[in-house]
């Protein structure tokens, strides 16, 4: 019987709530039990009429009634159920209903639904519900199976077969096959079978997966594996099984060579070492050529580190051309190489410095050819407009250091001419030490607002009344001091 519920819902009315526990885990056995307890508040005027508790089909997403509470009685819709359980009903006294299922079986593991019908105090029937979820753990075992074919005579570019086999435990049991290149190194996830669900007497999750993948010279040495687990297994022991490290093989590839010194021109008489390195598997041999013919070791070359290395001094300028470095290595009847070449130069010694391209001068130094040989000199000119901006650097700096020290120690020597209301004045401008005719002195201390003038004699015509000043007589000798001179008064003093 599949039993549903409408709740309605009205604005100001608050509803009757149902509880129940969010999660049970419970293990496998005759001694294990699942407490289902489904328990409810309820307002004043409210009143429950049955208690259901329902269970999840496993392959449709609709809940089957198990059992059925009413106040004081219970009704059974599972016989399987009726037989291995008990429960207790709900009572005024005792608003909970409680279902003991006994000698826990796989198929119980699911969820179930509480749901409450009840009638409101305004005498409408209302139902509400709560969820439980029952999880049976199985701990996920190694893997009875992880293989790979073909797993031999692997070489790059192999297509290959990874196939495992394990059980999963439960709940959500699943496989994963990864590959890790070194051991410290994170597991990069290949593939993910389904989750596996399906209720066994013991809870056993068969998971199976096989993917395909493309061998690379990138997977030599790298392990690959398969883990079985579920959603409790935890992330720090997963059974895995492993296959590795792999031997992949591939031919030479990534060469180069390198040159010391790191010039490609020399002079006769120079010792040079040419160094060539490959990737393979199985590791590469090498054979050098110049102008592309094999080189042998003996008296002018020297091979070492298995002819990866080639030495040798050169003797003449026909040393110059180009080198080369050949690597091969054979697997599974097949021959592979790889090459490059470099070319060098070798110049006389008498006649290296044929141009300016191939030596550098200083820099107060220029580059000539001459009789087709390159000569550094002496320029002249660098010479001079350096000495002529370092000279006016300092000449400069001399100068505003200078300035600056002589204004601020000389005295003011320059009469300013100022001019008040009424005021009219014409001042004779003596230098120092000047005396002027009639041996008159003038000493000027001062030519401001507050001005003071020392004169040592005034002739008497300038001496003149009936403009509102009045000078004494002044002897031979005599000297007089005005801190200031009237607006009326006029001066003129005749040299």
């Amino acid at each position: 019987m599949i039993v549903v519920f409408f709740c309605v819902v009205f604005k100001g009315i608050i509803a009757l709530s149902a509880n129940s526990p969010t999660e049970i885990k419970v293990s496998l056995g005759s001694g294990s039990t699942i407490v289902l307890n489904c328990s409810f508040e309820k307002e004043t005027g409210e009143r429950v009429s049955r208690i259901t508790w329902t269970k999840k089909q496993e392959t449709e997403d609709t809940f089957i009634t198990i059992i059925s509470y009413y106040q004081s009685y219970v009704v059974y819709h599972d016989l399987d159920m009726k037989n291995r359980s008990n429960s207790i009903s709900f009572t005024d006294s005792s608003p909970s209903a409680i279902l003991n299922i006994s000698e826990v079986q796989c198929k119980d593991d699911g969820q179930y639904q509480c749901i409450v019908g009840y009638m409101n105090s305004n005498g409408i029937e209302i139902g509400t519900k709560t969820e439980t979820s029952v999880y049976i753990p199985v701990a996920a075992e190694i893997p009875v199976d992880f293989s790979l074919q073909p797993h031999i005579h692997l070489q790059e570019n192999n297509t290959v077969n990874f196939t495992c086999l394990a059980n999963a435990g439960h709940p959500e049991g699943k496989v994963i096959i990864w590959r890790q290149t070194g051991i410290a190194d994170a597991r990069e996830k290949l593939g993910e079978s389904p989750l596996v669900d399906e209720k066994t007497e013991n809870c056993i999750t068969n998971a199976q997966l096989t993917i395909s993948y493309n061998i690379s010279k990138y997977d030599d040495g790298a392990f690959f594996g398969c883990t079985a687990q579920n959603k409790f297994t935890p992330e720090d022991s997963v059974p895995s099984r492993i296959i590795g490290p792999l031997n992949i093989f591939y031919g030479p590839s990534n060469l180069s060579i390198e040159i010391s010194p790191q010039i490609h021109s020399f002079y006769v008489g120079d010792r040079i070492r040419l160094t060539c390195s490959s990737e393979g598997n199985p590791r590469p041999t090498f054979q050098w050529t110049f102008n592309f013919t094999k080189i042998a070791e003996g008296e002018k070359y020297y091979l070492s580190d298995q002819d990866t290395t080639l030495e040798f001094n050169t003797d003449n300028i026909t040393d110059s051309g180009y080198y080369g470095c050949f690597a091969s290595n054979s697997f599974n009847g097949n021959l592979y190489n790889s090459n490059d070449t470099i070319k060098l130069i070798v110049q006389d010694s008498s006649t290296v410095r044929t141009s300016c391209v191939n030596i550098k001068c200083s820099s107060i130094e220029k580059c000539t050819t001459k009789d087709n040989i390159a000569i550094c000199s002496v320029d002249l000119w660098k010479i001079v407009a350096f000495l002529f901006i370092s000279c006016s650097l300092v000449l400069g700096t001399t100068t505003a250091i200078l300035w600056r020290y002589l204004k601020l120690r000389n005295p003011r020597t320059i009469l300013d001419e100022i001019i008040r209301d009424g005021e009219n004045r014409n001042y004779e401008t003596l230098s120092n030490g000047t005396t002027a005719r009639n041996v008159e002195e003038r000493n000027y201390e001062s030519l401001s607002n507050v001005m003071t003038d020392t004169y040592s004699s005034i002739d008497e015509r300038a001496l003149r009344d009936g403009e509102g000043a009045h000078y004494e007589s002044l002897g031979s000798g005599e000297t007089h001091t005005y801190s200031s001179i009237q607006p009326t008064v006029l001066i003129h003093m005749e040299t």
